[in-house]
């Protein structure tokens, strides 16, 4: 196992990247981070790829907006490599980490490595329940994209997002069911809300 001081030391160096506001702050990351340790109980894996590949998932996503890049997965595993690669984690290790970080926000994927589908899982928690409908109408206002007629207005992503059978991993899809609940709870009291005409 690799020492507590090097996830430590990750942790500050994306802490420092991305900092504490927005819908993919640092608070995001470890909300990540302990879902994914969380839903490997019990499943045969690598958690110090599973831990390494929390922590740096989103290490790029700020730029997707200040710098225009098109997949921060795929510019995240880069850095997320320079970054392993100058420290003590094992090289052969660093691989498939890059490989989580790349396919974590390719929902379409079921991939055969189960670090990528703790990742991806352990991600899509935060997507749903109550942080998950803050986060959403906090990305739309950074976006300053709030539509409500638009097919990605934050009540039709949440509803995309509200998918228990996306859920495979036993922990991961229990703790979802509850998520789901107060998700689509909230998207239909603001339908109601929405749709509510008065009489003067």
């Amino acid at each position: 196992m690799i020492s507590k001081e090097l996830f430590e030391e990750l942790k500050e160096k994306v802490k420092a990247a991305i900092g504490e506001n927005g819908s993919h702050d640092f608070n995001h990351t470890m909300r990540v981070y302990n879902n994914a340790i969380l839903i490997s109980k019990g499943l045969d894996v690598d958690l110090d790829v599973v831990k390494a590949a929390a922590i740096l998932h989103d290490i790029a996503k700020h730029k997707e907006k200040r710098e225009g890049i098109k997949d921060h997965a795929t510019h995240g595993a880069n850095e997320a490599r320079k970054i392993l690669e100058k420290t003590n984690f094992p090289k052969e290790k660093i691989d498939v980490v890059c490989k989580c970080i790349v396919l974590h926000n390719k929902k379409e994927e079921l991939p055969a490595v189960k670090e990528v589908r703790i990742l991806q899982e352990a991600d899509g928690l935060d997507a749903i329940g109550a942080i998950g409908i803050a986060r959403e109408f906090s990305f739309v206002g950074e976006e300053n994209v709030w539509n409500s007629s638009s097919p990605t207005n934050p009540i039709n992503e949440l509803i995309k997002f509200s998918n228990i059978s996306y859920f495979k991993l036993p922990i991961a899809k229990k703790l979802a069911e509850e998520k789901i609940k107060i998700t689509k709870d909230f998207c239909n009291a603001f339908i109601k809300e929405w749709d509510m005409k008065y009489n003067n």
